[in-house]
């Protein structure tokens, strides 16, 4: 273990996606929601904060349907923990969105 490594604090957190619509439409909210952060579109996006930064990867579980990978890493104990509750919350907006959105009236 790297010295570095020692004062870092991971958590990880997933959801799923029916259709690659959905993933990208959460991947641009995600964006829009952490617009005043430096952001990093490679092979995954990556959204970088003061203590740390949160790494969201596309998997493909099965066909038509995808998971989110989510990491996030930070320095400070408490600052993850309130990214990761920041996440979860925005993960479930997410989930009673698309859920609201197969009610037919």
């Amino acid at each position: 273990m790297e010295i570095e490594d020692v004062n870092r604090h991971y958590w990880f957190l997933e959801m799923n996606f029916p259709c690659s619509k959905q993933y990208d439409q959460f991947i641009n909210w995600l964006q829009k929601e952490y617009y005043f952060f430096q952001q990093d579109n490679g092979p995954y996006l990556t959204i970088y904060f003061p203590n740390g930064h949160v790494k969201i990867e596309k998997k493909t579980k099965k066909e038509n349907i995808y998971a989110s990978e989510i990491t996030v890493e930070s320095k400070c104990r408490k600052f993850g923990l309130k990214m990761r509750k920041s996440l979860s919350e925005f993960l479930s907006f997410i989930e009673n969105y698309h859920r609201l959105s197969q009610i037919k009236y």
